[in-house]
């Protein structure tokens, strides 16, 4: 085989990732809650909006620049567009793991998309919000944190965050005596 014929290959990998990568960036969340934080003192574990993004934007990478080796002439320019593929698939894909929300017993982690990891206490909290969802605004229903060092994070309900885990929060709010928003 040949390298003319050998590119063809670029195209059925492209297409194979093209296939695969609804279901990883739809399984990645839940693969990534139960691996980081899976214990028995967690409250939940949101992976934010962002991380979708990132994952769906590191198969994109990946795909575009199988099709660019496609059309490639050089054997050296394929090899360094996959290396260049694989370097930036790990990297897009890592910060969107790395991009999550997570309430503990004990603390509050929240790791933006860019920006510093913040890990506070509960007992640091100085403000709760709790947004419900509105119609006729089309408001998402969100939480929004504040802490006392003025720092401030908001998350949005997801299907993850039922009813269970709401009334954890709540719970922790009242027992700590944070002050509690809802509307």
């Amino acid at each position: 085989m040949n390298y003319t014929e050998a590119k063809s290959k670029f195209w059925v990998f492209a297409l194979l990732l093209f296939i695969i990568a609804p279901f990883v960036i739809m399984l990645t969340p839940m693969i990534v809650s139960v691996t980081v934080s899976d214990t028995p003192d967690k409250i939940i574990f949101i992976p934010l909006g962002t991380s979708m993004m990132m994952y769906a934007l590191a198969f994109v990478f990946v795909i575009v620049l199988l099709c660019a080796m496609y059309f490639a002439k050089s054997v050296l320019i394929n090899s360094v567009t996959g290396i260049i593929a694989i370097v930036g698939f790990v990297i897009i894909f890592s910060l969107g793991v790395q991009n999550y929300a997570y309430l503990h017993e004990d603390f509050i982690k929240y790791h933006p998309l860019w920006g510093a990891k913040e890990e506070y206490k509960w007992e640091d909290l100085t403000n709760v919000t709790h947004e419900m969802y509105d119609e006729e605004t089309d408001r998402d229903e969100k939480y929004i944190f504040e802490f006392n060092d003025g720092y401030t994070f908001e998350f949005l309900v997801s299907g993850i965050v039922d009813g269970t885990v709401k009334s954890k929060i709540y719970h922790k709010l009242i027992e700590l005596e944070v002050p509690y928003k809802e509307y």
